[in-house]
């Protein structure tokens, strides 16, 4: 079966990129590296999940079968009383809805594994990759993925492993990251962390559906596998030789705003965000929660009181936070936190005092979250609306938003089109139905390509840094990888090759002025009348990114 390297239906656009082969040999290198890792099912995991889903276990977040949540009891006085009605119509509605949940996720999982049980006893498998417009890569099977959920991901091991070495301190981060108990403390909390908790972390491999501490972790599956690992490393009494075929993750703080805070040079955002080196990791998360809670202690009515009794935290803020650089709404703002609050409530059992209606207590502490982050990343918005104003003129001449990215040379093409809705008649049995058809104009729509600018332009960032990054760690060395976007995997000994390719391929990327050269591709496409209005350039700052290079929590 054939597939575009690009996934794109434009044919003119298409062309283009086919022009442009000879100029991007890296992005071609990057992609042709990534096949080229051979996986195997990791069969301990495989068995635990197969057997949870089999008797309903819901461990590590797994769903149970929806047909067995059954809906609550009629009252007695159903048929009499209409306030035992609607009190019970409101109660079997969010079972119906949390069953309809149930039931993409159970069909999800269901397919995953039907997946890995056909790999099996396979000698091995690649994944093909592909590229959006944005030039980010992924494989090209959705379900059984490097890329795709906790469980899927945990399912999956290289073929090849490599000696550990004495990287036993490495193992150990990784493990203690996937936790999250201790995850954003100094390197020497998280080690000692694995080491007290290693009789329990053998005892999981042992017995894990018995014993199910692991289901504690914030990637549960994934610590499990490094739950195996471990066991497998301890069994072999910590010798240099153990093989270890375990993908580890290097995940970057926050990469949307890392990316802002470098093209402005920002010391404050580079210093929220580990751009700057430090003996334990800056969390801009955390920093935006310390400022919502002094503003809710300086106001004095009941709902505040119930924030701060409820307890705001750097997991309530991440949401918002993390979605900042890519185009956050206040109206998608109030919905991560009210999914934050429900999901606690049903996997922690953290309960809370804002009674049924949720909308109004989170509908409160919007503008507050809103304003926090505005006080802890302020360069982030000028940038913002720096890109935005531009691609509102370039939209108003009805054109694509194009810029080139930086170092690897992939043009990308953003076209947000307007779409218009036409009735359709047609006649079903002796009925005559009537459709919308939604269909593209030829009219670029100004209001999304504003909105979609910021969100691509920073996906664009992180695809030219893990290309390029894929390409030097391979010239050092490094044979397996498990990337996701801003998430760079390899097996433990690999670990350090690859922490320098990513830190040397970001500083190489902003080596250029990289919002200077996307504002002159924009101005080499407006008329004379969208100069004059070209927006200024926002004021740089005087961080030095040769720092990030000794910066060890830009990406641990």
């Amino acid at each position: 079966m054939h597939f575009n390297l690009v996934k794109a239906s434009n044919r003119r656009y298409l062309e283009e990129l086919k022009n442009h082969a000879k100029q991007m040999p890296d992005v071609y290198k990057s992609v042709n590296i990534m096949q080229h890792t051979e996986w195997v099912i990791n069969k301990p995991i495989f068995e635990v999940i197969k057997k949870c889903m089999e008797n309903d276990f819901p461990l590590g977040k797994l769903p149970i079968n929806p047909q067995t949540i059954e809906l609550p009891i009629k009252p007695v006085d159903i048929s009499t009383n209409k306030e035992s009605l609607i009190k019970w119509k409101r109660e079997a509605s969010k079972v119906y809805e949390g069953r309809a949940k149930q039931n993409s996720k159970f069909i999800q999982v269901s397919q995953i594994i039907e997946e890995a049980e056909m790999l099996l006893d396979k000698g091995g498998f690649f994944y093909p990759y592909q590229l959006d417009f944005r030039s980010r890569i992924y494989p090209k099977p959705a379900m059984l993925s490097p890329q795709s959920a906790d469980y899927s991901r945990a399912l999956l091991t290289f073929k090849f492993g490599k000696r550990i070495g004495d990287n036993f301190d490495v193992l150990a981060i990784a493990g203690a990251g996937l936790f999250g108990e201790v995850d954003k403390e100094e390197l020497p909390v998280r080690i000692k962390w694995i080491k007290d908790n290693m009789e329990r972390i053998i005892e999981c491999a042992k017995s894990p559906l018995e014993y199910t501490w692991w289901c504690d972790a914030d990637k549960p599956f994934c610590f499990l596998a490094f739950c195996y690992e471990m066991k497998a490393y301890s069994d072999s009494e910590f010798s240099d030789s153990f093989i270890t075929t375990l993908p580890i993750q290097a995940d970057c703080s926050n990469s949307g705003l890392q990316h802002y805070s470098a093209m402005m040079r920002d010391e404050v955002g580079g210093l929220a965000t580990n751009l700057v080196p430090s003996n334990k990791p800056a969390d801009v998360y955390n920093l935006v929660a310390e400022k919502v809670t002094e503003k809710l202690k300086a106001k004095t009515d009941d709902i505040a009181k119930l924030w701060l009794d409820y307890g705001i935290n750097r997991k309530i803020c991440k949401k918002p936070v993390m979605c900042l650089p890519y185009s956050l709404t206040r109206y998608s703002c109030r919905q991560y936190l009210e999914d934050h609050v429900t999901k606690e409530l049903a996997e922690r059992g953290t309960k809370h005092k804002f009674g049924e209606d949720l909308f109004k207590a989170t509908a409160y502490l919007t503008p507050i979250v809103w304003d926090s982050i505005n006080d802890v990343v302020v360069k982030a918005r000028d940038i913002m609306d720096f890109l935005k104003s531009i691609a509102r003129l370039v939209a108003s001449e009805n054109l694509p938003v194009c810029w080139t990215t930086p170092k690897l040379n992939f043009p990308v093409q953003m076209m947000c089109y307007k779409t218009e809705s036409k009735r359709v008649k047609t006649k079903m049995g002796d009925s005559i139905v009537k459709l919308s058809i939604a269909s593209q104009t030829n009219i670029i729509d100004k209001r999304k390509t504003a909105q979609s600018v910021c969100p691509n332009f920073i996906h664009s960032l992180d695809a030219s840094v893990l290309q390029l990054a894929v390409v030097k760690a391979k010239e050092a060395g490094v044979d397996n990888f498990s990337m996701i976007h801003d998430s760079f995997g390899c097996t433990v000994p690999e670990n350090k090759i690859m922490a320098d390719a990513i830190r040397d391929s970001f500083c190489e990327i902003y080596k250029e002025d990289v919002l200077l050269n996307f504002a002159n591709e924009m101005k080499a496409m407006l008329s004379e009348k969208n100069l004059k209005k070209f927006p200024q350039m926002p004021v740089k700052g005087n961080l030095n990114l040769e720092q990030v290079k000794q910066s060890v929590f830009f990406c641990i």
